[in-house]
């Protein structure tokens, strides 16, 4: 090992094993173990650590696959060729399967070549709306590398201080020919390649421009990504090596499944110009008579909807707010049934989705959605338009409808804040109105 490849494997130890994010991914569940760190996505979980493991191997992945059996997860473990040859050892007599070998590539971003002129027809951009069915079914069919396309997605487009991530894709005459996906990893000065699907040289220069002219943009002056790393199958190297990349080490996932069946979505995903964000707006504007230029006149409220007035709460950070936002969620977990969605909208801003079974509880995910903004428009709504909330804050007013929720929330929601001002959007007692 030379001396630069000495350096560059110092840093992805120091930096990136074991480590813990400033801020979650959507949907996941960190948590420091001992000497390890576990990510519970919902669907499955990975195990990190440094390479330096001691102690009672057996015992530590016994614990492990308890923990994860217990959440019917699905477990990944990589081992580096670095780490004890007891870790390998251990994990097989535990009945972990160890997937194909890799190759560990890092290079100083520095050297990374710049992007040198392509033949004609040919041009290499960040990916568009609309392409990204077409980039998950060319990313999955290509060979196991550091990480899959859908997810690094499915972290969210800001998943904490520093991070983010870019699909960048080689065009000839108009066609998509491959792609490499990218992503800053937050609170290191390291970017990382996801994967790539083909040998492309000149994707992973422009991998290695794009970490060094977006690196700066959520973090310190100063604190930009200086190193690239990667994970490849052979039959890549040769390529990243023509890029600049030096094979540091040689890494395998190695895998277990528990008995069960385990959950095919993560607890929550943060939705952007995905169909299923566009087609849910569509129906709830159809269902409830509302489009953004007519919010401010509120929503036309179902028979089984009752409105609180807000006008007191003038700040995000009012405790009163955050017990009406507190009671608006435990009603929502006591409401919800087995596979409901609830997705939470704002006009022409991303949105989210979660299950509230299988978030905001212990062990789970933080609850992300909310009812009320002091100045934006914000829903909340079941992907069946049965239960759900309006935030009017042109209006001061929070509408809850469905019979499930107010049945667990009407009489919380007057006590904390009196007297309801509208039921199935129809005034009450406390106002003035006009007309029948």
């Amino acid at each position: 090992m030379t001396g630069a490849t000495e350096v560059l494997l110092a840093e992805y130890e120091n930096q990136l094993r074991g480590l813990l994010p400033q801020e979650l991914p959507w949907g996941a569940v960190v948590e420091r173990d001992g000497p390890l760190v576990r990510t519970h996505y919902g669907t499955h979980g990975i195990v990190e650590h440094t390479a330096l493991l001691r102690g009672d191997l057996a015992g530590l992945i016994r614990r492990q696959q308890e923990i994860f059996a217990a959440r019917c997860e699905p477990m990944e473990w990589k081992v580096h060729s670095h780490d004890s040859p007891l870790l390998a050892e251990s994990l097989r007599a535990a009945a972990f399967t160890p997937g194909p070998e890799r190759t560990l590539l890092a290079a100083d971003i520095a050297d990374i070549p710049a992007p040198e002129g392509l033949r004609s027809g040919a041009r290499i951009r960040p990916h568009l709306h609309g392409e990204q069915e077409r980039l998950r079914r060319m990313a999955a069919a290509a060979p196991e590398q550091r990480r899959p396309l859908t997810e690094l997605e499915a972290d969210g487009a800001a998943r904490g201080t520093g991070s983010e991530m870019e699909v960048l894709v080689l065009e000839y005459d108009g066609r998509i020919l491959d792609a490499v996906w990218v992503e800053r990893v937050g609170g290191t000065d390291l970017a990382a390649v996801g994967g790539i699907t083909r040998p492309r040289p000149e994707l992973l220069h422009s991998a290695g421009a794009w970490a060094a002219r977006h690196g700066h943009r959520y973090v310190i002056p100063g604190d930009t990504p200086r190193h690239l790393v990667a994970e490849a199958p052979d039959a890549f190297v040769p390529a990243y090596v023509a890029a600049g990349f030096h094979e540091i080490a040689r890494v395998s996932t190695y895998r277990w499944a528990p008995l069960g069946e385990p959950a095919r979505e993560r607890p929550a995903k943060q939705l952007l110009s995905e169909p299923e964000h566009d087609e849910i707006w569509d129906r709830f504007e159809a269902r409830f008579d509302v489009t953004y230029e007519t919010a401010d006149r509120g929503i036309a409220e179902p028979p089984a909807s009752a409105t609180w007035h807000l006008y007191t709460i003038v700040r995000q950070d009012d405790p009163l707010l955050a017990e009406v936002e507190a009671i608006v969620a435990r009603g929502l977990r006591a409401s919800a049934r087995p596979g409901d969605r609830l997705y939470r909208l704002k006009w022409y801003i991303s949105g989210s989705r979660i299950d509230p079974n299988r978030v905001g509880g212990p062990g789970q995910p933080p609850w992300s959605s909310y009812a009320y903004l002091v100045d934006e428009y914000v829903v909340q709504v079941t992907e069946d338009l049965r239960m759900g909330t309006f935030g009017n804050w042109r209006e001061s007013s929070l509408c809850v409808f469905g019979e499930e929720l107010l049945a667990h929330v009407g009489e919380d929601l007057t006590n904390l804040l009196g007297t309801v001002l509208r039921r199935g959007g129809r005034p009450v007692g406390n106002i003035w109105s006009f007309g029948p």
